[in-house]
């Protein structure tokens, strides 16, 4: 998915708005965080990046795995930053990441959950690649195509309008992150799946972690009644045994800098 000046500005109003809500609706998003924070590599490092901190899922984890680190905790949605709970010493820092405020090589570790999908890879990643140090590593998970597919097969022949944000397949995320200039790129793809005790509580919670943004082309107007009825009746079809599901199929990507560069 790419991301212009003005779908940017979408997303950093919805991510805002979501600010308050967020954690609630978001375990999922820590599962995510957390398989992403366990990968890492621990070593000494002078700065970490925590790139599109959202509330501070990973500021904890990152401290424990780089405790002599300056850690930077960096979002473009200002709501999300006045609600992130820091982790020791953090500094909060404002940026858009497809233009990072750092210095070129300032940067030890980057670390990225669940947020790439939102931007355009392969600036952002040419970007992650330009602040980071010879020997720098980055982490990031991002959602793939696929991702959110009971929402669009319930959406599906409602209208003439799109209602899922596409998503990148695994193999153009990879070929981003080598395109940027990475190496040692090592991908692990799953799926990690969301369950609610009832549609509209799925589509709610859509709302509350800020995804439901108006991708382009899609209806700005409310849906009429039966047509809203429609699709909590397909939605409720695909109910399981432990609820409806709301599947997000995941890339866990670590690589790093060429030493010497």
């Amino acid at each position: 998915m790419k991301a212009g000046s003005h779908q940017r500005a979408q997303v950093r109003s919805a991510f805002s708005r979501a600010s308050g809500r967020y954690d609630s609706a978001a375990a999922l998003q820590k599962r995510v965080c957390e398989r992403l924070l366990a990968g890492m590599f621990p070593a000494d490092a002078r700065c970490v990046l925590d790139l599109g901190c959202g509330t501070g899922f990973a500021s904890g984890g990152l401290t424990r795995l780089f405790p002599s680190a300056r850690l930077l905790a960096a979002d473009f949605a200002i709501g999300m930053l006045a609600a992130h709970a820091a982790g020791r010493d953090a500094v909060h820092v404002c940026a858009d990441a497809h233009a990072l405020p750092f210095a070129a090589g300032s940067i030890d570790r980057v670390f990225s959950s669940l947020m790439l999908q939102w931007c355009d890879p392969p600036q952002v990643l040419a970007e992650c690649r330009r602040v980071l140090a010879p020997g720098g590593r980055i982490a990031c998970a991002t959602v793939l195509d696929g991702t959110l597919a009971e929402i669009g097969a319930a959406f599906a022949g409602i209208d003439s309008h799109r209602h899922v944000v596409s998503f990148p397949r695994a193999d153009e995320l990879h070929a981003a992150v080598m395109g940027a200039g990475f190496v040692d790129v090592s991908m692990e793809c799953g799926d990690e799946v969301a369950y609610f005790a009832d549609a509209r509580s799925l589509l709610q919670a859509n709302r509350d972690i800020g995804a439901s943004r108006v991708p382009q082309g899609a209806r700005r107007g409310l849906l009429g009644r039966s047509a809203l009825a429609e699709v909590l009746s397909r939605l409720e079809r695909t109910r399981t045994a432990r609820g409806l599901p709301l599947t997000y199929r995941v890339a866990w990507v670590h690589a790093r800098v060429a030493d010497g560069e």
